[in-house]
């Protein structure tokens, strides 16, 4: 093989596994959907389990009083539900705020050293009495019927955990836009996944776990979200989403922070690679090509992004089908060009909605390359912070 012929296979492979999971894994999925005659769990509307509430809080004196009058006002029998926060060695007024609720049922566990919010999560599932533990941030909002929602399908004896509908509050900002529309795409692949087999991740803002099936994950775990349902879905049980279960909040309005949480978040992806290596076993196939063309792929892009561009800077240098890759070379160099405009307007506060999706995709890979070294550094404490 020449050297035209190598750097010709490295730009075509590159390209289909960026696009594979983008367009051609979507593609495929709508397909085979008015084939999936099975909702996504024999659900019970009037199945009402007792639920544990389970919230880890870090320096949440801002938020954590609407979030406990929000639980404690949810549409669900109260006698079966208990909400358990779990203080981090907070600095802040999070502790007092949340001891005036105590007289309303709220158990607090004012923890006085710091272990990181998966630590944190552990202890209080231990805590807890419910069937159901329902996870969820402190700064997100619930609808009312949420546990309603999340619940009803664990009268499904194979139904392991359950995640609902985050959605971001309406901001005109490329970074508002990016957001909405990339969660948007999520949701749609994970409800055909739901019927087809199972999701592989949940939204670490709301969703819903059977407590007996729990598997502790160690306590360094970055992605709580990733690591439970891994768990359980290795256990020989299903994850599904449940869109009519919603908690809402804002986007991440700053790119710094925006790209702060995307390294933390990536290099938990990498972390649960090599702590479920077992997902990567092509059996049973339908839930193998879910995660491997949802949770895998996706992390490798932006590998795959550099290599593409370099490919084809050598393939158009070194004279090979020149019309067509010098085109495929201007596509690219637009493309970031606008991912850079977008960053400009971001910057200066304009809004330039075409720049929103291209900068929100650079963004993001930019934050998964920077999580891989971060993985690899270790640099990422299991003790979280708030993003600011």
């Amino acid at each position: 093989m020449g050297v035209t012929d190598f750097w010709f296979w490295s730009f075509w492979v590159a390209a289909v596994a960026i696009i594979y999971p983008y367009i051609i894994y979507p593609i495929l999925l709508l397909l085979i959907r008015p084939l999936l005659l099975r909702p996504a769990s024999q659900s019970v509307d009037s199945f009402q389990p007792t639920v544990s509430i389970i919230l880890a809080a870090y320096n949440e004196e801002d938020c954590i009083r609407e979030k406990l009058e929000n639980c404690l006002a949810l549409d669900y029998p109260s006698e079966k539900v208990e909400i358990l926060v779990g203080s981090d060695a907070s600095e802040d007024r999070t502790n007092e705020i949340a001891e005036t609720f105590v007289s309303q049922g709220v158990r607090l566990f004012p923890y006085t050293e710091r272990g990181g919010k998966m630590s944190v999560v552990n202890r209080l599932v231990a805590e807890a009495t419910g069937e159901v533990c329902v996870f969820s941030d402190i700064s997100e909002l619930f609808d009312r019927d949420v546990i309603l929602k999340l619940t009803r399908h664990f009268a499904d004896p194979q139904i392991g955990a359950v995640t609902g509908n985050h959605i971001y509050n309406e901001e005109k900002s490329g970074m508002g836009v990016g957001t909405r529309f990339y969660w948007r795409f999520q949701r749609l692949l994970q409800s055909i996944e739901s019927r087809l087999s199972t999701i592989c991740m949940c939204d670490g803002t709301i969703y819903a776990a059977r407590r007996e099936w729990f598997v502790p994950p160690v306590n360094n775990t970055i992605n709580d979200d990733v690591a439970v349902p891994l768990g359980i879905i290795q256990q020989g049980k299903r994850v599904i989403f449940e869109p009519e279960a919603v908690a809402r909040g804002d986007v991440l309005q700053q790119t710094r922070r925006f790209f702060r949480q995307k390294v933390r978040s990536q290099s938990g992806k990498y972390q649960n690679f090599f702590r479920f290596p077992r997902m990567l076993f092509p059996w049973p196939i339908a839930r193998f090509w879910i995660y491997f063309s949802h949770s895998v792929m996706p992390v490798l892009v932006p590998w795959f992004l550099l290599l593409a561009l370099a490919a084809n800077i050598l393939l158009v240098s070194l004279g090979g089908d020149a019309p067509f890759y010098f085109w495929t070379l201007w596509i690219q160099i637009a493309f970031y060009f606008t991912a850079l405009l977008g960053l400009l307007a971001d910057r200066m506060h304009w809004y330039l909605p075409l720049t929103a999706i291209p900068f929100y995709f650079v963004t993001a890979n930019l934050g998964s390359i920077f999580g891989f070294f971060a993985f690899l550094a270790g640099a990422q404490s299991a003790a979280w912070r708030k993003v600011e």
